[in-house]
């Protein structure tokens, strides 16, 4: 009897195991998928790493603050925003990468302890809204992608030209120059993208969309008076298309051409970490390209035009960005920040004084170079820098 129940025993078990050994084998069980976060690493990697978001936000104050101090100066206040965000996703030979720019300074040279006095000395130093999207499918060579990019470039937030500020009959209007969507600035096309590492990234497109907004302002902006002689409110709050190279009374100007992108961001040494990002355009046809750029007489309270060669239409529009951070610890962290602007037909401030002579001009835009022949406040290098110690949160 006890020889037949263990025989029963061990065939039940033999059985059981060779049904559990077939079932395992037909159907694997699923692995379990992971959520991975790493607050102040390098990003979040969710559902089995496909998606990878991550950035950062920061913060940068300078302050000076004087009473009562014998040997001059003057209060200040500086503040910069930063942050960025991005959300790439890879699966097998596609990818799709997704990344927010955003920069907002203010700074304020003088007293700002009431409302009247804020809004005379705070002026804003950088507004920067720049959204970049890059869809990929990898080649049989790898690391190249055959992809389609687009991005969009604009501000949060009005900007003002502060040396045409009208305080007359105790008026306080200050010149609009630019705010959100005037100008907004869309390029799209195909191209190549060359992904060697995670950190260095060189999109190429041999045929590309570029597309500038600007909402028009009032046509009559330079004629039109008030009962006392002066302009009137229009022309400080409307934005002047011309200063973007868009023909008067136009709001949209298309451009075909090429455009080359690189975008490098790696920890260079422990604790110090370098973002740059170089765009390159180059215009092969603008037939919305405005030659009659123009500029601010001071001597004559007036607006004026100079005509600029049609050649300049083909000079390449260059950007270049950097953020270098140096941390400090898991908060701290001091930044540098630089951005450089080279665009053909976009109206810039230059330095009103002779370079010969030392005599200041009688306007803001025609300087006058070595061999006395003008210059005009176009084809100039924008330079924006500062250097702060503040507080930047990565996720």
């Amino acid at each position: 009897m006890y020889k037949t129940l263990l025989i029963c025993c061990l065939t039940s078990i033999l059985f059981t195991t060779e049904i559990t050994a077939q079932k395992d084998t037909s159907f694997p069980t699923p692995p379990k998928r992971k959520f991975v976060s790493m607050l102040g690493g390098d990003g979040i990697y969710m559902r089995d790493s496909i998606w990878k978001v991550g950035g950062y936000l920061g913060t940068n104050i300078s302050q000076t603050a004087l009473y009562q101090w014998s040997g001059g100066g003057s209060n200040s206040f500086a503040f910069l925003f930063s942050g960025n965000a991005f959300a790439n996703y890879k699966k097998g030979k596609a990818e799709w990468d997704n990344n927010l720019d955003m920069k907002y300074g203010l700074m304020a040279n003088g007293q700002i302890r009431n409302e009247g006095l804020a809004e005379r000395n705070f002026q804003k130093n950088i507004d920067l809204l720049e959204f970049a999207t890059n869809v990929g499918y990898e080649l049989d060579s790898k690391k190249l992608y055959i992809s389609f990019k687009g991005d969009f470039l604009s501000q949060f937030s009005r900007s003002y030209d502060y040396s045409q500020t009208d305080t007359s009959h105790g008026r306080f209007r200050k010149m609009t120059i630019s705010k959100f969507g005037a100008p907004a600035v869309l390029t799209i096309g195909p191209g190549l993208t060359w992904k060697p590492t995670d950190y260095f990234t060189l999109f190429f497109s041999p045929i590309e969309g570029k597309m500038t907004f600007v909402t028009p302002d009032d046509p009559g902006r330079d004629t039109a008076h008030a009962a006392d002689g002066t302009y009137t409110d229009r022309y400080y709050t409307d934005v002047d298309e011309t200063r973007f190279g868009l023909q008067r009374g136009t709001s949209f100007a298309g451009e075909l051409g090429g455009e080359l992108d690189i975008l490098f961001s790696k920890e260079l040494v422990k604790n110090v970490s370098w973002k740059s990002h170089l765009n390159v355009f180059f215009s092969y046809t603008n037939n919305n390209y405005n030659t009659i750029m123009p500029y601010f007489n001071s001597a004559l309270d007036s607006m004026m035009t100079k005509t600029i060669s049609k050649s300049t239409s083909h000079i390449p529009t260059v950007k270049w960005d950097n953020d270098i951070v140096f941390k400090v610890n898991k908060i701290l962290s001091a930044t540098l920040s630089t951005r450089f602007i080279y665009q053909y037909n976009v109206q810039v401030p230059i330095d009103q004084r002779n370079n010969r002579t030392g005599a200041k001009g009688p306007d803001g835009i025609t300087d006058v170079d070595k061999n006395g022949n003008p210059v005009l406040g176009y084809n100039k290098l924008q330079i924006f820098e500062q250097f702060g110690l503040g507080i930047v949160m990565k996720f």
